[in-house]
């Protein structure tokens, strides 16, 4: 009975330390997940997005040009982000805070331009197609 438990959980980390290889394997898509909305202490809304690089070469900046709509569908303001270097099959998060614009006042965040996610000698990608959108979120996120 002992060699059958020490068997099993032999197994059990033998397949559990494949598992992030696995997760991380190259897709051809930079996965963006709006993950979460808080409300800061001034009034303003602090979103949380995850950028997860399943190129084969990393990214050494990335830009999201977003617009934010408010709750009567309007455009409301215009937002740059920039995440730092992102290496091949690895994941960042970026927090940035909307001051003055409570959580419950979005209605959308929509993804008008995605800048330097290739080098500039590559000019047959457009940076928009290589994106995977997901939302865990009401507001809704999307391009």
């Amino acid at each position: 009975m002992r060699f059958l438990t020490q068997f099993v959980a032999i197994c059990f980390l033998s397949i559990a330390s494949l598992t992030p290889g696995l997760a991380q394997a190259p897709t051809g898509k930079i996965s963006l997940e709006l993950n979460h909305v808080q409300p800061t202490q001034d009034g303003g809304c602090r979103l949380s997005i995850i950028a997860t690089n399943g190129l084969e070469r990393p990214m050494s900046q990335l830009g999201l040009e977003i617009v934010a709509f408010n709750k009567d569908g309007l455009v409301d303001q215009f937002l740059r982000l920039e995440f730092s270097r992102i290496s091949a099959g690895k994941t960042k998060v970026l927090q940035f805070d909307l001051a003055g614009k409570a959580c419950d006042s979005l209605s959308r965040l929509h993804i008008n331009d995605v800048l330097n996610c290739v080098p500039a000698s590559v000019t047959d990608v457009y940076c928009p197609d290589l994106l995977d959108l997901g939302n865990r979120t009401a507001i809704e996120f999307g391009d």
